[in-house]
């Protein structure tokens, strides 16, 4: 990797997570909250011209909005899983086939709500540069940040890598590293448990895609999984692009239609309840039309989410 990054069209919107496909390798044995922050430093550095020197701020209301736990919870969640990323190392072919070992993070600044921090170069580029040479995956962040197990969000990358071809194939012994698992799954009930099978159940509950597997044998031996990816079926208004996105139709939260929730999402109590959800810096707080877009997803794919401060219907009220 060059230490001169090329800036990459940044055709991808904020509430898209894009990597290169080598990252999943460099995120073997991170706790989970510190793959929280790389996904969610996905998009910042993406749309940003940003180097070494550039600070990418996470803010603690972000990333509680997104993981679900309280602001105060999340701040020191945040900033022990960022100290812990000052600590960790990942190894790359250079252009003369040598092992080099870098950084994740540089610098990190914890400040009253937020931490800031300098990835490296190295870092800047797998989150920045998609080519042929660099083949990157590509998914929603709201579907990936809803999981809430380490494996989860594993499992789901390489899914997400393999979806296109319907599935993928993997020994045990791959399988294994691909996970960073610890040496207790080596038992395989414990590696179908905790890596495999609950992984799966909380995949298919809350993503856009299904799992399933079958084991490969070596007489009565495992010796590998078959997983088969699949997308789960769109409501048929999803799949209507022509449709006018405000106009009413059949489909509905509350009793609502997408013109109300729409009224619902330019009203400023609701805006003061749920802003946080954004980040300051996100090109969807400069546009009306990208914020009621963007919210009004949001309420259809997790109402319940949006009837806790209140009663969503209370917002046409006022």
């Amino acid at each position: 990797m060059s230490n001169e990054v090329a800036v990459f069209d940044a055709k991808y919107p904020e509430n898209w997570v894009v990597m290169q496909n080598r990252i999943t390798q460099a995120f073997r044995e991170m706790s989970i909250d510190e793959k929280r922050i790389i996904i969610l430093a996905s998009p910042l550095v993406r749309l940003s011209k940003a180097t070494e020197q550039t600070p990418i701020e996470v803010t603690a209301s972000q990333f509680a909005g997104l993981s679900e736990i309280d602001t105060h919870s999340a701040y020191k969640q945040l900033k022990a899983a960022s100290k812990k990323l000052m600590k960790r190392t990942f190894v790359y072919e250079d252009k003369d086939g040598d092992d080099t070992e870098v950084q994740w993070v540089i610098r990190s600044k914890y400040a009253n709500g937020y931490v800031s921090m300098y990835f490296t170069d190295e870092v800047i580029h797998l989150l920045k540069v998609f080519d042929s040479l660099n083949p990157y995956t590509k998914y929603l962040k709201e579907d990936i940040l809803s999981l809430k197990l380490t494996y989860s969000i594993d499992l789901y990358h390489l899914a997400k890598k393999y979806q296109g071809m319907g599935g993928f194939t993997m020994s045990l012994d791959d399988y294994r590293k691909e996970l960073g698992t610890p040496k207790s799954y080596e038992r395989i009930n414990n590696l179908k448990d905790n890596a495999v099978d609950a992984p799966i159940k909380e995949i298919n509950k809350n993503t856009d895609i299904n799992i399933s597997y079958e084991n490969i044998k070596r007489g009565r031996q495992v010796v590998g999984f078959r997983f088969t990816v699949k997308n789960k079926l769109k409501p048929k208004h999803a799949l209507d692009s022509k449709r006018d996105q405000y106009t009413a139709d059949m489909f509905t939260i509350d009793g609502l239609n997408d013109a109300q929730l729409a009224r619902i999402t330019r009203n400023q109590r609701f805006k003061s309840d749920y802003n946080h959800l954004i980040s300051p810096t996100s090109l969807i707080n400069q546009d009306p039309n990208l914020w009621v877009n963007e919210m009004v997803g949001r309420i259809k794919k997790d109402p319940d989410f949006f009837n806790k401060k209140c009663p969503i219907r209370d917002y046409l009220q006022d």
